[in-house]
């Protein structure tokens, strides 16, 4: 009876979790994020080389992007609930396609300025909607493992899409990778026909106002969002310094497997960590991958060689690569299934100002203290964090009532049959 038991669980958990909706938008996710990043990493020199466009003009054009997520996102939580969760993620999804076919046809920068906004807009849209969508259709007492299955969707694209881009530029030229980027977002358009509409019952009773902050983002996370936003500032400063810091202390080799490494370690971990949050929640999990992530940086800081590169690659994909999926779900938690949009919305707002805002602060610091200072800064930032995060979660809102949440379930398994 123990083994039926015992097996049955996860049976069920696994069947709630992977509808065809889920592996939809996962994937729908996943594209999107490896066509962002191919092009990200490739942008600055494609301005460089075919525009003879300056360092920093070119470092403007691939950083507003961002910007534009930025936008997509706070807007996107405001709009989702009105408009449909299905046909928000559309849109999406087909202005990130004509971007992408955009870059075919436009001989200006100012015209490249706009491919890069309106690209930004059109994924900050994909990755709340998606976000959103994930916290709707899986039910609230598997929502550790769903969410941490579905992030694993953004690990892979953390791994590919650099790759793609760095490892075929030479070979496909710039309109190779921007023929590849077009071809994924292409599949993310044909995966909508998989993807049926969950969007909540509009509350008729409730009044016709005018619109607020509250309607774009939820100001109950704003602390823990803050808290988040921090940790991924550090976490940005990996991603914006690593080329360089490889170059100075001779480890290229190494650090060009720092991410798979990272990749790795984080989708073999995610799974568990899921598992374990729906369990016992998110403290210890949270205050272990931040201890990781001190462990890493100052792994990087003691600049002792390739191998210590490696090593800490592998732990900061345990330690950050998880705390990724865990801000995401603790955020939620905390909110009723009718502000999860607002929720989601909110975190990667500051998580986004976290990574975007690191390569421009640490800028001021690469010549009094270098990239092993920088480092070693950001890991005593982290460790600041943890009596923040304490504080932040003794005073997070009061559990909610959800028991409605079951209903999701049944109309996902009703819709798709």
């Amino acid at each position: 009876m123990l083994n039926e038991m015992g097996s049955e669980a996860p049976q069920s958990a696994l069947r709630a979790i992977f509808s065809r909706t889920f592996v939809a938008i996962s994937l729908i996710n996943m594209l999107g994020m490896i066509s962002y990043y191919a092009i990200f990493v490739v942008c600055t020199r494609y301005l460089m080389d075919g525009f003879s466009a300056s360092a920093s003009t070119a470092g403007l054009a691939t950083g507003i992007v961002v910007i534009g997520c930025l936008v997509g996102r706070f807007f996107t939580g405001s709009i989702i609930r009105d408009v449909g969760y299905r046909r928000v993620l559309g849109i999406g999804v087909f202005f990130f396609f004509l971007m992408n076919v955009a870059y075919f046809f436009s001989h200006e920068i100012w015209q490249i300025f706009s491919v890069r906004f309106i690209s930004g807009v059109a994924m900050g849209v994909i990755g709340t909607a998606t976000g959103t969508y994930v916290a709707t259709i899986v039910p609230r007492q598997f929502h550790g493992r769903g969410i941490s299955y579905f992030s694993m969707s953004t690990a892979l694209a953390l791994c590919f899409g650099p790759f793609i881009g760095i490892a075929l530029i030479g070979s496909l030229g710039y309109d190779g990778i921007f023929s590849i980027a077009t071809g994924l977002s292409a599949v993310s358009l044909l995966l909508m026909w998989f993807v049926i509409d969950v969007t909540p019952p509009k509350d008729q009773k409730r009044e016709k106002k005018s619109l607020s902050l509250d309607d774009f983002i939820d100001k109950r996370l704003v602390p823990f969002s803050i808290f988040v936003g921090i940790v991924c500032l550090t976490w940005g400063n990996v991603q914006a310094l690593l080329a360089d810091y490889a170059k100075t202390y001779d480890v290229v080799a190494a650090a060009s497997s720092f991410f798979l490494l990272y990749a790795g370690a984080s989708l073999l971990t995610r799974p568990i960590t899921g598992k374990f949050y729906d369990a016992h929640g998110p403290v210890v999990l949270i205050l272990s991958t931040l201890v990781l992530m001190i462990v890493g940086l100052l792994l990087l800081a003691s600049h002792a060689g390739s191998w210590v590169v490696l090593l800490a690659g592998a732990i900061m994909g345990l330690g950050f690569g998880n705390f990724q999926s865990l801000s995401q779900v603790s955020g939620i938690s905390l909110v009723p299934r009718e502000r999860f949009a607002q929720a989601t919305s909110t975190i990667f707002i500051f998580f986004d100002l976290g990574v975007g805002m690191a390569p421009y602060l640490s800028g001021f610091l690469v010549q009094p203290v270098g990239y092993a200072g920088i480092f070693a800064i950001n890991a005593a930032v982290v460790a600041l964090t943890i009596p923040l995060y304490w504080i932040v979660w003794k005073k997070r809102p009061q559990k909610l009532n959800v028991g409605h949440e079951a209903l999701t379930a049944n109309q996902i398994k009703n819709e798709e049959n």
